[in-house]
């Protein structure tokens, strides 16, 4: 393995063992020598590649959320109907949660990031998946597919229920075929609950 590979592979197992601990103990309640005994290195590698745990932290979440990004954006193109894409972009949401839980917990449970620029980057990630969400309702209240309602409202409404994903899937450990989830969501969000 190159001296590149090597030290990539070592940047990763730092912030595989950061996320078991934030995950575990939270953010603030984590020390970085609790990473680096996880880790099986020594603290002082940590700082080889990481200032701080600040910086460790805003590497995970930039990471994160590219990786969240790409695994529900993976399956879309634009030919796909309106209720196809909400149900991909369910199923991967399931699917991420239950592949990543400790990530997953560690990046919506522990809300308490103090660093204000991650905080400005984070809202700002979310407001361009809430804008990618509105273009598809748009499009999708465009091909008549769906009525013309406030695309703001809906998309509060479909981010809501992403939200609420998480906590039964990741804290409660609820075993769910994503699916059958998402297909049955996707048609509770279009369909209504009426019989």
């Amino acid at each position: 393995m190159s001296s590149a590979g090597i030290k990539e592979s070592k940047r990763e197992l730092i912030m595989a063992a950061a996320i078991q601990i934030f995950s575990q103990k939270g953010y603030h309640n984590s020390k970085m020598e609790d990473i680096a005994l996880a880790a099986g290195i020594g603290k002082g590698t940590i700082y080889e590649y990481f200032p701080g745990k600040l910086q460790l932290l805003q590497e995970i979440m930039e990471q994160s959320f590219h990786l969240y990004d790409h695994s529900l954006a993976a399956d879309l193109n634009n030919s796909l109907s309106f209720a196809t894409k909400i149900k991909v972009l369910l199923e991967g949401h399931f699917r991420f949660c239950q592949q990543n839980k400790d990530l997953t917990r560690f990046m919506f449970w522990d809300t308490e990031v103090i660093d204000e620029e991650l905080m400005k980057w984070g809202i700002e990630k979310r407001a361009e998946k809430e804008g990618r969400l509105q273009e598809m309702i748009r499009d999708g209240i465009r091909s008549g597919e769906i009525r013309d309602l406030d695309p703001k409202l809906i998309t509060v409404m479909i981010s809501g229920v992403f939200s609420a994903i998480w906590i039964p899937v990741v804290v409660e450990g609820w075993e769910v075929d994503a699916a059958q989830a998402a297909a049955q969501i996707t048609d509770m969000l279009l369909q209504g609950l009426k019989q």
